[in-house]
């Protein structure tokens, strides 16, 4: 189980510097800095991610590696070796952090986080991968690039299958994908998607149907949506926020929007330049935007006002509500995780069955009790409640076997006095 304090969100950020630090922890009340990473190079755009309630993660800006840093701690961690088969263009975690997905050029890799092993590779865009996300429950991720192909996978096809197709296929985009992001229902879930052709789309991964389209006068660079898909909330290259009210649908699957017009109601204006990063509060009050002009922004969604800034020293790469885990804020750290060394080619299952083995790892308890029914089952002559227990259950058998006696009656005697009336 998650473990949260009483501060239930913070932000994450990063920008492409990293001079004062790497990435930092803020708390969205009053904008101050609670943590922050150092000792490395900046991040790429779109690669700070959190590891279950253990770990930050993310990827360096120019080098072939992955970065990971204990929630409490400021260093990375130096006995794990990160490599990646080439730079790292975009990046994501599964929810329960037990597996990472990064994009290299135009391909895929996917490696199980515990013990670094690739388990599979995907290449099926023509152009270089900007953006991955996973659905809420982390059964599906999406894919999407410059070449304006986006791609929905299922994670167990990815593990289960080395050649295996995507589950969805768009290609409704006519220039490069910026964002995207998923909104809640799991595997039914909506797909968020905006491109620099102007176009925010909305898709049902249930059917695999385009919902609608919002045609803006202006490319789009950043997407997000509160946690009742009430509202979408869309970045441009301008600086502007666009919201749209998604309990009222267009009629038709297009709709054309001026975000430029100064008489637009539903625009947040304070960012100078491209919007590179959004992201909604889990109460839907506050939305958080950073931006190429080093400001992170935290506004009152009502108001359109801004509550609070917080200045950084170059572009913000990333920047998101998270939830406020016991990790950052404990000295001692508390992790359910392990972070194995990343492999580089993936291993023939003809060869070695055993390495690819996916491995389990388990927190507080002996993993050879795990599958050992007789660990779950108390000693019955060490214990009056245990004891209790098997008498209630030894009765529970025998009302269930004197119940189907008297169904197996009620049946015999109904069967044979409607034959015998129809006779």
């Amino acid at each position: 189980m998650s473990r949260i304090t009483d501060a239930k969100e913070v932000i994450l950020t990063s920008d492409s510097t990293g001079e004062s630090w790497v990435a930092a922890v803020w708390d969205p009340r009053n904008g101050s800095v609670l943590s922050t990473f150092r000792n490395t190079s900046a991040l790429g755009p779109r690669t700070l991610q959190l590891v279950g309630d253990s770990y930050v993660l993310g990827a360096n800006v120019t080098k072939h590696r992955l970065h990971v840093w204990p929630l409490n701690n400021p260093s990375p961690l130096a006995n794990v070796r990160l490599t990646t088969p080439g730079k790292v263009n975009a990046l994501t975690c599964t929810p329960n952090g037990s597996y990472i997905i990064t994009a290299v050029g135009e391909k895929l890799f996917v490696w199980q986080i515990c013990n670094g092993k690739l388990l599979n590779t995907l290449n099926r865009h023509y152009q270089t991968v900007t953006c991955l996300s996973t659905t809420k429950d982390g059964s599906l991720f999406a894919s999407a690039g410059e070449d304006g192909l986006l791609f929905v996978w299922s994670l167990y096809s990815v593990l289960n299958n080395k050649s295996c197709s995507p589950l969805h296929s768009f290609s409704n985009h006519s220039l490069p994908i910026r964002d995207l992001c998923f909104g809640h229902g799991d595997a039914r879930a909506r797909l968020y998607t905006v491109s620099l052709d102007r176009t925010a789309n909305i898709y049902e991964l249930g059917s695999g149907a385009l919902l609608v389209t919002l045609v803006c006068d202006v490319p789009l660079t950043a997407v997000a949506v509160n946690v009742c898909e009430s509202q979408l909330f869309v970045g441009c290259t301008t600086g502007d926020i666009f919201y749209h009210n998604l309990h009222e649908p267009p009629r038709g699957i297009e709709q054309h929007i001026k975000v430029s017009d100064e008489e637009q109601k539903n625009v947040l204006r304070a960012h100078k330049s491209n919007v590179t990063a959004l992201s909604v509060s889990v109460d839907c009050r506050t939305l958080v935007s950073g931006s190429t002009d080093a400001a992170v922004h935290v506004w009152d969604i009502v108001s359109r006002q801004v509550l609070r800034t917080m200045e950084h020293k170059g572009p913000v790469t990333a920047a998101f509500f998270a939830r406020g885990y016991e990790n950052l804020y404990t000295s001692i750290f508390k992790s359910g995780l392990e972070i194995g060394n990343l492999e580089n080619v993936t291993n023939n299952v003809e060869e070695n069955v055993k390495e690819n083995v996916i491995g389990i790892i388990s927190r507080g308890r002996n993993s050879a009790e795990i599958l050992d029914f007789e660990s779950y089952i108390e000693d019955s002559t060490n214990s009056q409640e245990s004891e209790k227990i098997w008498k209630k259950l030894n009765n529970m058998k025998e009302e269930i076997t004197r119940l189907k006696k008297v169904n197996t009656t009620m049946y015999e005697y109904s069967v044979r006095h409607i034959l015998n009336k129809y006779k």
